[in-house]
């Protein structure tokens, strides 16, 4: 169930040393000081990763390799990879250490893998790999999520709501609850206000300090009366990039003249925690009005609240309506806000 937690193990560095001088001088004066390359270097060993409880960060340990010749300065450390199914390619960590602190989906499949490096004197100073590695593959249990559509939208960065539906497979009496967890908390916490709808939990809300920017959140959302066919729900997101802003309320559409007869529409940024200097615009034209036949047209505008069209037969009677997201240097992503309302020329309904 989300939110248990189990012990992990101290990550300690590996360092091998002989244990008596005498054997090492005498296996210095009977053997080269190139004992290891890449097809006799063994793989580490007992390859294993546990679960401290913070909803996929998980402790991936492992032991090193019997090393029969192993001469100081010589240098054992590791080459971990494993597949990050948030960017779907391979990741790779050179480590001195013996275990690892992993951020793994735990609704996809988990694949690790571990090499021994060696470098020194008894590689000829010629860092080696080892051709064989320790591998562990773990396949999530089979079944459906406890929930369907489990998502996140911080609104305004004033707040987040996150929202999930009801599967057909749980008991109309089971009650779902979410678990979240970053890496400054020391344990995982339980949805501070859930959202109730008819006595059940549909969503949780967070007030605009409960997560923070640019950290990466880990949520569950889980069942008091799971059936057998389901398993929990996770999501992880960097909440700034689940932002959508408000619907700007002020527009303003008027003529001006200057050089020559234009609709000039101006806007103002909408209410919320957001900074005007990380909002981009779409502006949407209707030239017969918000419910004209004529297909309408829209351009993006960056970081101008205005828009100025000549003035012609077609804007005469035009409407137009504008909505905000965040621009790509304050988000890697983010949410159209609403539209606005219709503001029209002249005594157009909106």
């Amino acid at each position: 169930m989300c939110g248990d937690a189990l012990s992990s193990s101290v990550m300690e560095p590996h360092t091998c040393w002989p244990s008596v001088l005498l054997l090492l001088l005498l296996h210095l004066q009977g053997s080269s000081t190139s004992d290891y390359n890449m097809h006799t270097l063994e793989a580490p060993r007992d390859l294993q990763v546990t679960d401290p409880g913070y909803l996929g960060l998980l402790q991936v340990q492992w032991r090193p390799p019997a090393l029969k010749h192993c001469v100081p300065p010589c240098r054992v450390h590791f080459y971990l990879t494993y597949y990050n199914t948030f960017h779907n390619r391979w990741s790779v960590i050179r480590t001195p250490f013996t275990s690892h602190r992993v951020q793994f989906d735990l609704s996809k499949e988990m694949k690790v893998r571990v090499h021994t490096l060696l470098d020194g004197s008894c590689t000829n100073g010629t860092e080696v790999m080892s051709t064989r590695y320790a591998e562990l593959v773990r396949t999530p249990e089979p079944g459906s999520p406890v929930v369907q559509g489990l998502g996140c939208v911080f609104h305004r960065r004033e707040f987040t709501e996150c929202t999930w539906k009801h599967t057909d497979h749980n008991s109309p009496a089971s009650q779902y609850r979410l678990y979240y967890w970053y890496g400054k908390l020391g344990a995982t916490r339980e949805c501070p206000q859930y959202i109730i709808h008819n006595g059940a939990h549909r969503g949780c809300n967070f007030t605009w300090n409960q997560l923070p920017d640019f950290s990466h959140i880990s949520i569950c959302v889980n069942s008091s009366a799971p059936s057998k066919a389901s398993t929990p729900a996770y999501l992880y997101l960097k909440i700034q990039d689940h932002v959508k802003p408000a619907a700007t309320e002020e527009l303003s559409l008027k003529v001006v003249t200057d050089p020559e007869p234009q609709l000039q529409l101006t806007w103002g940024n909408p209410v919320g925690r957001i900074p005007g200097h990380c909002l981009q615009w779409e502006v949407e034209h209707s030239p017969g009005g918000p419910n004209g036949r004529q297909p309408t047209e829209k351009w993006t505008v960056t970081m101008e609240t205005s828009l100025r069209k000549p003035l012609s037969y077609d804007t005469q009677r035009a409407c137009f309506r504008v909505r905000s997201k965040l621009v790509d240097y304050c988000a890697e992503r983010g949410l159209w806000s609403d539209w606005s309302h219709w503001k029209c020329h002249k005594d157009n309904d909106a």
